[in-house]
């Protein structure tokens, strides 16, 4: 036996309504055992047999037992906490009725008994949170012969159930639990937020499943052109009067594997080991950046790793060699909170978090680089400081 009991991404604001629908299914539920007249809730199950669109919504509120219901409300509370956060309270709940509604309709076209239960709702959700946090790991609870807790990654943890829905519903064995609605829910929440995404409906993120398909592909295409001959790091140097070649840089050969390594580890998502290489390689020369997604990734991770000072270093090149990145706005920000918080240096942090907030648009974001450049200004009045070069670096 095991259940999840936590994601490790964080709330950036309360998810009002996902604690609304599962507190709205519960007195659903208390409703149902303690009614007046035994079954009356029968009326709103979805009936293959007898369909009416308002059963398209009630059935999603019934359950047949608590541990129908607490099942279900703890996998709403799991992934439904973050997919609310990221899409608003009331596009959130547009989005897990018409997931019910797009499971109940997947039943309704295979199987000829009545359903209820919000299952097929909440693996809406699931597949929406594979689509926007798929690189988030789930902290699940066992119990076999001994009991314990082990985090795996969501979308092992995702599939994992939607496969064993699709061989249950293939499988010959008759079974009380609707797989079609969890299936087409799940299938629904996945290609419904993909495409949401797509059109940029959702806010946008370094490592939503949109992100991580254009970087394999950027990566796909450079190790075809690598292994059709092109070298992107070769270097001609011009030619000189006398005709004399120049001699070459004895520390190209390892610039150039070293960046090759960073490029492979990065396509298998080693990023502990990217970063190794890439500090062996500033070790050689600290002006090298690599190609634009690489060089967030790794600024990226080494703030992970509170490496603030060579995240700080990461960030100011990437702002420096890419600064009309699409989202550079976000850069900034990342990188004003550093200097602001870790890597003193609150001259640079005020410049950066004034840009930001020239170009922010999202109001969380926007929110805190004003109260951050206000914290910085405050702390600057306080004790003024001589002014810094740009990209500089006070020592802590």
């Amino acid at each position: 036996m095991f259940f999840p009991l936590r994601t490790d991404v964080p709330l950036r604001r309360t998810p009002w309504m996902n604690w609304l629908l599962i507190a709205l299914n519960i007195l659903v539920y208390i409703a149902q055992s303690h009614g007046p007249h035994r079954g009356w809730d029968r009326a709103y199950y979805l009936n293959p047999a007898d369909l009416s669109i308002v059963n398209y919504f009630t059935y999603q509120f019934l359950h047949g037992s608590w541990m129908h219901v607490l099942g279900n409300m703890l996998f709403l509370y799991i992934f439904g906490n973050n997919v609310n956060d990221k899409m608003g309270s009331f596009g959130y709940l547009g989005f897990y009725l018409a997931g019910g509604i797009a499971a109940g309709i997947g039943h309704v076209m295979t199987a000829t008994v009545p359903i209820l239960g919000a299952s097929g709702a909440v693996a809406a959700v699931t597949g929406a949170y594979l689509v926007l946090f798929p690189r988030s790991h789930i902290t699940v609870f066992y119990f076999f012969m001994i009991i314990g807790v082990i985090e795996i990654p969501s979308m092992y943890f995702i599939a994992f159930f939607f496969l064993k829905d699709v061989i249950l519903h293939l499988s010959p064995m008759p079974s009380e639990v609707a797989h079609m609605a969890h299936i087409c829910g799940t299938l629904f929440g996945f290609l419904i937020c993909l495409g949401l995404l797509a059109l940029k409906l959702l806010p946008r993120d370094l490592f939503d499943v949109l992100a991580l398909m254009e970087r394999w592909n950027r990566r796909r295409q450079h190790r075809e052109m690598v292994a059709k001959g092109y070298d992107p790091f070769s270097y001609i140097p011009p030619a000189r009067n006398d005709a004399r070649r120049a001699e070459p840089d004895p520390r190209m050969e390892q610039i150039q594997d070293l960046r090759a390594q960073i490029a492979e580890a990065m396509s298998h998502h080693k990023l502990d080991e990217a970063v190794g290489f890439y500090f062996q390689l500033h070790q050689i020369d600290p002006e090298q950046v690599l190609s634009k997604q690489n060089q967030l990734d790794i600024a990226n991770q080494l703030f992970a790793q509170q490496q603030y000072r060579p995240a700080a270093e990461a960030y100011e090149l990437f702002i420096r060699f890419y600064p009309k990145y699409e989202q550079i706005e976000n850069v900034m920000l990342m990188l004003g909170l550093i200097y602001a918080r870790y890597v003193p240096n609150l001259e640079r942090a005020r410049e950066l978090l004034s840009g930001a907030v020239k170009r922010l648009h999202g109001s969380r974001e926007l929110e805190l680089a004003r109260s951050e450049l206000h914290e910085v200004e405050m702390a600057i009045a306080r004790h003024p400081l001589p002014p810094s070069p740009p990209g500089a670096i006070e020592p802590a």
